[in-house]
């Protein structure tokens, strides 16, 4: 039976939902990766090469992050489009993506049990979401031409497996391994979610505001006090532990953005070093979580507006009760025995 036609669907701007959109490049990336699917799907070289399509076979060829220059995942009007900065640094959408997750997608090509033909027939391809409609198509450019082509569907029985189907050809497989989760990730899945990474040894100062509660923690020399108080020595280690890392749960929505807009912020964190501030956050409350806006210094990224939730947000910005030391138990007298004057 020939294979069911699959249609061309409107190339879609690719955006993640909470952006303007992206780059005229990255939209000629989709346009250009769409047009060369349908060029595979009419039977171009790359899948005419050999008898695949004969012997049902589905192996991809040996990539890395090196021979990689863009990855492509259009799903309807939804498109993630991946392009290599350097060699350590990758963006999505336009926007900064994490690098190790773009190594993982292409290591999980090749990372398999082995493919299992499970179908042949066009008639599957709707039940195993592998059509035009509900697949997923994946490319995978190397030199701005395209190595890999396929379309991901539905989930297996396992879990940590997918439907595959190669652009033009009827034969399905299951495929087991990670790639089944990455393929469906959308465009904020892959954003860089980190916001900060500060040295301990780098701050000289912090300022906090969470409310009425407002404190200035400075080092002097080897200890730390709080406005100019003693402090809880271990706890502000681990306070200074945990901003090495400020990593955002997500991104705010447009309409999270505006809400919070003309409201002033509910807390402030404020960074200082040597050499100035080394970085300076405002977080607007909202429902179960923090709106966090970049305000000053190093990390995160221009004009992205971040969402933490609320216990990330309480590590960060702590009540200055807790970094005080513990106050000494005031001793009683004792009791007067009785018969005694």
């Amino acid at each position: 039976m020939a294979p069911a036609p699959d249609h061309a669907t409107r190339v879609p701007a690719a955006r993640d939902g909470r952006s303007d959109g992206v780059s005229a490049r990255h939209l000629k990336m989709v346009a250009l990766g769409l047009a060369a699917l349908l060029l595979l799907w009419g039977g171009s070289e790359l899948f005419s090469r050999g008898s695949d399509s004969v012997t049902g076979s589905l192996a991809f060829p040996p990539l890395t992050p090196a021979d990689v220059d863009s990855i492509v995942l259009v799903k309807a009007t939804d498109s993630v489009v991946l392009v290599k900065q350097s060699a350590t640094a990758w963006t999505v959408n336009g926007h900064r993506a994490m690098s190790a997750d773009v190594t993982d997608l292409i290591r999980a090509l090749k990372d398999s049990v082995g493919a299992e033909l499970v179908a042949q027939d066009a008639s599957s391809f709707a039940r195993l979401q592998v059509d035009s409609a509900t697949g997923r198509s994946l490319l995978v450019f190397r030199g701005g031409k395209p190595v890999v082509a396929v379309i991901t569907g539905a989930r297996g029985s396992d879990y940590q497996s997918t439907y595959l189907r190669r652009p033009g050809d009827v034969h399905v497989y299951l495929w087991r391994g990670t790639l089944a989760g990455l393929a469906e990730r959308r465009a904020d899945d892959w954003r860089d979610k980190r916001i900060a990474a500060l040295s301990p040894d780098s701050i000289t100062a912090l300022d906090v505001e969470r409310g009425k509660d407002r404190y200035t923690l400075k080092r002097l020399a080897t200890t730390w006090t709080l406005n100019g108080g003693a402090t809880d020595s271990a706890a502000v280690r681990r306070y200074l532990e945990r901003l090495k890392s400020i990593t955002a749960a997500g991104f705010a929505t447009a309409k999270q953005v505006d809400s919070t807009r003309a409201r002033g912020p509910k807390r402030r964190l404020t960074v200082r070093g040597g050499r100035g501030v080394l970085l300076s956050l405002a977080f607007d409350s909202t429902p179960g979580a923090y709106i966090v806006r970049h305000l000053a210094g190093g990390g995160g990224e221009d004009a992205t507006v971040y969402r933490m939730n609320t216990w990330d947000v309480d590590g960060v910005t702590p009540a200055s009760q807790s970094l005080k030391p513990a106050s000494k138990p005031v001793p009683t007298k004792p009791a007067a025995k009785p018969g005694k004057h």
